[in-house]
């Protein structure tokens, strides 16, 4: 009997080891811009699931969420055992991520605080330049110019996927990784603050005292059809745009020095873009571009911690 006993209890031994031998594995085949997207997929979840009174669709949300997990773990596992095709997606999925985490913002931005904050931003303004500088840029508005300022605006989401496959194309493929790990690790930061101190932007709050509607031509029309019928409400502080971008430069820079200094006037103006189309305040503009920072110093820490632990397997 007591054999017996020693058996079933081996077994579980056996099979607690073969479950966490299997796990400890799992694990590994993620890369960090995976293991960053779980984490974030893990928060937002938890944060839906505990303020759903306060969450619209978020029965639909939270089934979506756990869906993502589990394409998250399919393709870390097929990554290197798959078609060209499936590695190519195991790697660019994050991009695609991106859209939707932020669509979801409109959905949760009021998870915890009900109201906004922009009145501080809009204080933190004043105080620095004495003016509102969407109210003040204004003066400087033309046909031409809104056209210019609402293109480059649109463009920061392009500049990602470009530079992206700038690398991806030559082959470049730990440089894209650290790329998307960046990226990832600029958005994720940004997104929780969007919840954590919800603000509308300038077109809302400081409408009242623009004196000059921003006329332009079609590219203005697409841009303003887009606004009216798919704008996020919420989600400008820090600024994506400028995170997204600001990433895109400061890895130009790591890896392509000649690159940098060419995009380097494109991403400036989107970032004069974000005040002149009355979208951000300046202070989302200086957040935007420190999530970014940020995100770089993340990309290099990981993976000089992650190049640790397989020198130490090895």
């Amino acid at each position: 009997m007591v054999g017996f006993e020693e058996m079933k209890s081996s077994g579980r031994e056996i099979r607690t080891f073969n479950l966490r031998s299997r796990l400890i594995i799992r694990l590994k085949m993620l890369n960090l811009a995976d293991r960053l997207t779980l984490v974030y997929l893990c928060f937002s979840a938890v944060l839906i699931a505990v303020c759903r009174p306060n969450v619209s669709h978020w029965e639909v949300l939270l089934p979506v969420h756990f869906g993502l997990m589990a394409m998250i773990a399919y393709l870390a596992a097929a990554r290197n055992r798959r078609t060209p095709l499936i590695e190519t997606i195991s790697h660019w999925y994050p991009t695609v991520l991106f859209l939707f985490f932020f669509e979801e913002i409109g959905l949760i931005v009021h998870a915890i605080f009900p109201g906004w904050f922009d009145q501080y931003l809009i204080r933190a303004d004043l105080a620095l330049f004495g003016v509102h500088p969407t109210v003040w840029i204004e003066q400087f508005s033309s046909y031409w110019l809104t056209e210019y300022m609402q293109l480059v605006y649109t463009s920061y989401y392009l500049l990602t996927i470009g530079f992206g496959a700038y690398l991806w194309l030559r082959g470049r493929r730990s440089e894209f990784s650290w790329f998307i790990t960046a990226t990832c690790a600029a958005y994720y930061l940004s997104y929780p603050i969007f919840v954590l101190f919800p603000v509308e932007s300038p077109h809302h709050t400081l409408q009242h005292l623009q004196q000059v509607q921003l006329a332009g031509g079609p590219v203005t029309e697409f841009i303003n059809l887009i606004e009216k019928h798919g704008r996020v409400h919420g989600g400008a502080f820090p600024s994506a745009h400028v995170a997204g971008s600001m990433v895109v430069l400061f890895s130009a820079f790591k890896f392509e020095r000649k690159l940098a200094w060419l995009l380097a006037p494109l991403i400036l103006s989107i970032c004069i873009a974000t005040i002149y189309g009355r979208y951000h305040y300046v202070m989302d503009v200086f957040a935007g571009t420190l999530m970014a920072a940020i995100g770089c110093i993340l990309a290099d820490r990981l993976e000089m911690k992650d190049s640790k632990k397989i020198t130490k397997q090895t």
